[in-house]
Parts: C-alpha cells; structure tokens; sequence
C-alpha cells in the first residue's frame, strides 16, 4: 500500500487520501481537478493506463451522456 511521506515520516497511506479527497465538497472535487490533476500530469504523461483512462472520462460519448443523465434535469 502506497503512503504520502512527509520529512521522513509517512503521513497518510494512499486509502486516506482516497476517502479525504471523496469527502471534500463539490467545490474542493473541482479544485482537485483543475490544480492537482495538472500538477502531477508531466509525471504520469508517460503511463499508457492513465491515459486511456483519461481519454475514457473525456470521450464524447462519455460526456454526452453524462450530460444526459445531471443536466438535462435542470
């Protein structure tokens, strides 16, 4: 299990910083998003799995039908 290490000491294993990040807001999930995600991407650019995963989330199908399903009932 991986772990966030901190000044020589290990600070958080990965699953809670899953469950931290799952129990921020809506607003704090965006920020996730638009400042985590591209600071960390010139570090995973290169793994072919987070790639195509990326490239599934963002396919067209993928948003239109999510838009479908949440925004259509506004």
């Amino acid at each position: 299990m991986s772990r966030l290490m901190g000044k020589g000491e290990w600070l958080m294993k990965f699953d809670e910083i899953k469950a931290a990040v799952m129990n921020l807001d809506e607003g704090e999930h965006r920020r996730v998003v638009l400042e985590l995600l591209p600071a960390i991407w010139p570090k995973i650019v290169g793994d072919d799995s987070c790639i195509q995963l990326l490239r599934k989330l963002v396919d067209e199908e993928s948003v239109n039908r999510y838009q479908q399903e949440h925004m259509d009932h506004i």
